[in-house]
């Protein structure tokens, strides 16, 4: 088996075409660069340099071994990283999710077993989970193929949050419909929400702020109607900064505004999820 450090002077070698550098670059002597390279040849019994008076050139078949050597190294490193992925999927749940309210439940629980991904997942759900970046992904679809399943969490449904002498507070709910051309505040990043609002009522202004302080600064002050959701109650910045307590408070009544979340996971994962999905669903069944 050739050994991973003559493969690697030999691709050191192919980028900068001489002994001197490959030494200087891997902070090698030139004889025991040269001696590797001697032996390499050896090792594959191929000639891999022409060799004239003070130079070395790399042959066709030298050209092509490195070519192949980045590969294999390149794989090496992917086979690497893989394995540390997986071990540290072993020993702790990897968290994400396409929208900011499961992470409000996630968070509520306070499991010190979690590593919480912060960031809103937009896509490549399969393959994050096949390849042991996620163990768990929190998303309003169910995966379900040969090696992914998933487990129902709950409901999120959405309101709409009135001033007290709001005309719209009249109404015992409300559709997205109701508010077309009016200018309503939301939080941000909300993941496919946005899409919602966008497509649902595209008259409307939709205020985004996307720091908590400021934003809950600015619903102290503002008259605008804003939206929340039933998980809002759960989040701890929001209870740190408090939102407005004089507003009327109306459900949206469009299916669209109701959103079922899934947990999805790897089928050979299932034990290991499982106590936090009882947790999220039982956390989530007290605002459901």
């Amino acid at each position: 088996m050739i050994e991973n450090y003559l493969l690697e002077e030999l691709v050191t070698f192919a980028k900068y075409g001489t002994i001197a550098r490959t030494a200087e670059t891997l902070g090698l002597t030139q004889p025991a660069v040269t001696h590797s390279m001697k032996k390499l040849e050896d090792e594959l019994d191929v000639k891999l340099f022409i060799r004239k008076p003070n130079k070395l050139y790399l042959s066709e078949t030298g050209k092509y071994t490195a070519r192949e050597a980045k590969k294999l190294i390149n794989s090496n490193l992917s086979f690497i990283e893989k394995v540390k992925q997986f071990e540290k999927d072993q020993t702790t749940l990897l968290v994400g999710a396409n929208a900011p309210g499961p992470l409000i439940v996630l968070r509520s629980l306070k499991n010190n077993h979690l590593q919480i991904e912060n960031k809103l997942i937009e896509n490549n759900f399969e393959s994050l989970l096949s390849e042991h970046q996620m163990t768990c992904l929190l998303v309003n679809f169910p995966i379900e193929d040969r090696d992914l399943t998933s487990t129902y969490l709950g409901t999120e449904s959405m309101s709409v949050n009135l001033p007290a002498k709001s005309e719209l507070g009249k109404s015992k709910v409300l559709s997205f419909k109701m508010l077309k051309g009016k200018t309503i505040l939301s939080p941000s990043p909300i993941g496919f929400w946005t899409k919602i609002y966008h497509d649902e009522i595209p008259d409307s202004k939709i205020i985004f702020q996307d720091k908590t302080k400021e934003y809950s600064e600015i619903l102290h002050y503002s008259v605008l109607p804003f939206f929340t959701t039933n998980l809002t109650i759960l989040d701890t910045q929001q209870q740190k900064y408090q939102l407005p307590n004089n507003c009327i408070v109306k459900p949206l009544k469009d299916e669209v505004a109701q959103q079922k979340f899934y947990a999805c996971y790897l089928k050979q994962n299932k034990r290991r999820v499982m106590p936090l999905i009882e947790e999220l669903q039982d956390q989530w069944s007290k605002f459901d």
